[in-house]
């Protein structure tokens, strides 16, 4: 990947149909199995990959970071609905859910760090099952991430 200079002329390349990404580790709690709620308590251990740990260098000084998982069991769901209906029974758009049958199969949590030590990070809040693929970690930034005036529908 190229950077450009802030004054140098810039057009931008095709981007690509298709994106590959791989794990940097895995998720390590005691959920087998999907489910809609009850995540706020669970704590989880992020298994870094070996070749990731220079990574996570410096990550133990926030409080909070944004995990970015990959939905690996909705891969083989029969369908991939354009609707969904939430637990108030109202039926909305998947991209107006938290449902994991999405088109890319990609989570996001912004979840508690409790601590960084070697290849763990545990965390506080992710709503992942056991051997859940992460793709990405970077820390939560309240001036980017926190949105006070944000609203959401009632019921």
């Amino acid at each position: 990947m190229r950077f450009w200079k802030k004054d140098e002329p810039f057009t931008r390349p095709m981007p690509p149909a298709r994106v590959s990404l791989s794990a940097i580790g895995f998720v390590r709690n005691t959920v087998s199995k999907p489910r809609p709620k009850g995540w706020e308590g669970v704590e989880s251990t992020i298994e870094l990959l070996p070749e990731h740990l220079p990574r996570a260098r410096g990550l133990d000084r926030y409080s909070h970071v944004l995990v970015v998982f990959y939905l690996d069991l909705a891969e083989d769901a029969p369908e991939q609905p354009a609707e969904t209906v939430l637990p108030s029974g109202r039926k909305v758009g998947v991209f107006a859910s938290r449902s994991q049958l999405r088109p890319n199969h990609l989570g996001v949590s912004a979840v508690g760090l409790l601590s960084v030590e070697g290849r763990s990070v545990r965390v506080l809040g992710l709503d992942a099952i056991d051997g859940t693929p992460v793709l990405d970690i970077k820390p939560y930034l309240p001036e980017y991430d926190a949105h006070p005036s944000a609203t959401i529908p009632p019921g």
